[in-house]
């Protein structure tokens, strides 16, 4: 028996290993295909394909000769690549991001192993999971938002929901926000294998510092837009709504990560402290740079008028007075830090009012602020949940498909269509305003477990107040930065910018390091096979979930069925015929036909000229049930009556053909690919 539990015990460990590895290896040639199909969607810029594979290939063997300066350029380009791709392509769209994705990719698969994950232990299950899940479930909400239907992966002239979104639109945003998951993902995992056994020093040369002078440069930017030019580099509505976007190319993640460079920048200064005199290291160079990166953090979260940001500033701001409150009960030098705090953000708030004209978040704040009455404050406290039917239709969606959701980045989608049943007319395609609740939508539980335990054992070691106390002062402002994003991820989704994305995910880690990379405490130990196993079921599930209702209630047909929106494609124009109007169609057609009376005649035929010799298989659908197969050999039709399901104003109507026809091949002046002929008759009888 001993003898054969060596190899035993070795077939595990191996089966362990491949398991492990192969959720790496899955997500990393998911994220692949998914900028590989972003890229070649976007007909706008149709060099994008060949810019997004020069910036992956040049970015790898960049980092293989030159290693972490090709990692600090792509970060420098982290906050400028929006206005930079502005200033050159005249407009910036969030698919213009793909080489960057590109370039960041690049750089991490070369200066690491790419086969295995380097995160804590007890969070390589959390994360894996949630990873996979994404990695697995997307081509299922890419395919579906086609209808299934590869003709229409080309197609502009339908709409996958009452706003006009068109099916290319919707997949180019689905393929977006995948990207801003996995790459994030991916990133983090990233700074654990190259920074896990260096000093904190080295993590902030080539990460933190990079960044910064990426932020110094959109700031200098939005200084330029607040005080001489408002539409600098701040193309579509902020100009107008006087907002500064810096070169973010949007307001609100542009003030958001002003909030949050705030604390950057403190704990970066605080970093420098000399560990060989600890109660005495608060020069006076120290408080004035704290002061002065307080002001240019407010300067910008105040001109770029985002509500979310200012709540997050507010948080950082809290943290900061705080540990400066704390220094100055130790030393005197810490009571003149509080000062030039308080003086900073006077001065900095002044400078704002009288020089600028841009609109502050108080000012878009002030209005949504309720009265003294219990009426009034209950009806602020519904609205900041409904948030103009975006919360009500997160909630609608969670209560629908509580266990799969609709799939990762179908909430834009789909939101306005249930907005619109709820009450709160057809709004534009727009996120939960509500990060965990937007997550519980488009995953639901079971997609969401794994981020939702990483969430809670990252909780648990963010608030770990011993681990803190021992970090020092960098760590306690790294977490107030942490805290203030989440709290702003409570009214906001700063989060489904990619380049908030990735600073969340460098404040993690670097709050990780800080306190010790003590995540043993967090969870007991379980057996890795048995974890994962567990994961891959948890995402196969997940997947044959997300297949059952993408092919039933999510299709695109039935969902336009049951908003009220017209929706068919592959039926062309009506004909008379003798027994009177029809439609051809192609291989496959679907329709949403309005129905008045309560019976429903359907005929259906071919007219290939060969159907003798080569009998074509045919189908019909009747929402979404089988009710007329047939292999035909002649012109003749066939047909079925049915009733009219009760409470139904449409139908949807679907055939299939095994193969189609040109009537130009037979020298007729007609170019369609013909597959069935149609007709529909509603009778009361």
């Amino acid at each position: 028996m001993s003898a054969l539990k060596g190899p035993i015990l070795g077939r595990l460990k191996l089966t362990t290993m491949v398991l492990e590895r192969s959720t790496k290896l899955v997500l990393i040639a998911s994220t692949l295909t998914a900028t590989v199909c972003i890229a070649s969607s976007v007909v706008a810029w149709p060099a994008l394909p060949w810019v997004t594979l020069s910036v992956l290939v040049g970015a790898f063997l960049a980092a293989r000769r030159f290693q972490m300066v090709a990692v600090r350029v792509v970060l420098v380009l982290t906050y400028v690549t929006p206005g930079l791709l502005t200033i050159g392509l005249g407009e910036f769209r969030s698919w213009d991001l793909t080489p960057w994705f590109a370039g960041l990719l690049g750089v991490m698969m070369a200066t690491s192993d790419p086969t295995r994950w380097h995160l804590p232990e007890l969070w390589r299950g959390p994360l894996a999971s949630w990873g996979l899940v994404i990695a697995l479930s997307w081509p299922v909400i890419w395919w579906r938002e086609f209808d299934f239907a590869p003709a229409l992966v080309r197609t502009a002239s339908l709409a996958n929901n009452a706003v006009g979104v068109p099916p290319g639109t919707a997949v180019i945003w689905l393929l977006s926000v995948v990207l801003t998951h996995c790459v994030g993902l991916l990133w983090f995992d990233w700074l654990f294998a190259a920074f896990q056994r260096t000093c904190i020093n080295r993590f902030q040369r080539v990460v933190i510092v990079p960044l910064a002078v990426g932020w110094i440069m959109s700031m200098l930017v939005a200084v330029y837009q607040s005080l001489v030019d408002p539409s600098f580099v701040n193309a579509g509505h902020w100009a107008v709504l006087k907002r500064s976007s810096g070169m973010l190319m949007d307001a609100n993640p542009f003030g958001m990560m002003s909030a949050l460079w705030g604390a950057i920048g403190v704990a970066m200064l605080l970093g420098r402290r000399s560990r060989r005199d600890e109660t005495d290291w608060v020069t006076e160079a120290t408080v004035g740079l704290v002061g002065l990166v307080l002001a240019v953090s407010w300067y910008g979260l105040w001109v770029s008028g985002s509500r979310s940001a200012l709540i997050a500033g507010l948080v950082v701001l809290f943290f900061v007075a705080r540990w400066a409150v704390r220094e100055a009960s130790l030393s005197n030098r810490g009571r003149r830090l509080t000062l030039a705090l308080v003086a900073a953000g006077l001065m900095g708030g002044i400078f704002v009012a009288t020089q600028s004209s841009m609109v502050g978040p108080w000012q878009r704040l002030l209005p949504m602020l309720p009265s003294a009455s219990w009426e009034s404050v209950t009806a602020s406290l519904a609205e900041t949940w409904n948030r103009n039917g975006y919360g009500a239709a997160a909630t609608q969606m969670i209560a629908e498909n509580p266990l799969v959701g609709v799939g990762v980045g179908a909430f834009n989608v789909i939101s306005p269509d249930v907005a619109d049943s709820l009450g709160y007319g057809r709004v534009s395609p727009d996120n939960a305003q509500n990060w965990f609740r937007h997550q519980l939508a488009e995953f639901g539980l079971l997609g969401s477990l794994g981020w939702m335990i990483w969430v809670w054992m990252f909780l648990r070691l963010l608030f770990n107040g011993r681990l803190v106390e021992t970090a020092g002062p960098p760590a306690y402002i790294v977490r107030g930065a942490l805290v203030a994003l989440g709290t702003a991820s409570l009214v906001g989704m700063p989060t489904q910018n990619p380049a908030v994305a990735l600073t969340f995910w460098t404040l993690a880690f670097w709050y990780v390091f800080l306190v010790g990379n003590a995540t043993q405490v967090l969870s007991p130990r379980i057996s890795p096979r048995v974890l994962w196993v567990g994961v891959w079921m948890l995402a196969l599930t997940y997947v044959g979930g997300v297949g059952y209702v993408s092919g039933t209630e999510l299709r695109v047909p039935f969902r336009a069925q049951k908003a009220g929106w017209d929706y068919s494609y592959g039926f062309y124009g009506p004909e008379l015929g003798a027994e009177g109007s029809f439609r051809w169609a192609s291989g496959r057609a679907a329709a949403v036909v309005p129905v008045a009376e309560d019976l429903i005649e359907l005929s259906v035929w071919t007219h290939h000229p060969d159907v003798a010799l080569d009998p074509v298989k045919l189908k019909v659908w009747l929402d979404g049930e089988l009710v007329l197969e047939s292999l035909r050999t002649n012109g003749e039709s066939v047909g079925r009556t049915l009733r009219r399901p009760t409470g139904q104003d449409s139908v949807v109507i679907e055939t299939w053909v095994s193969r189609t026809w040109k009537p130009s091949d037979y020298g007729q002046d007609d170019s369609r690919e013909l597959g069935a002929g149609v007709r529909w008759r509603f009778y009361d009888p």
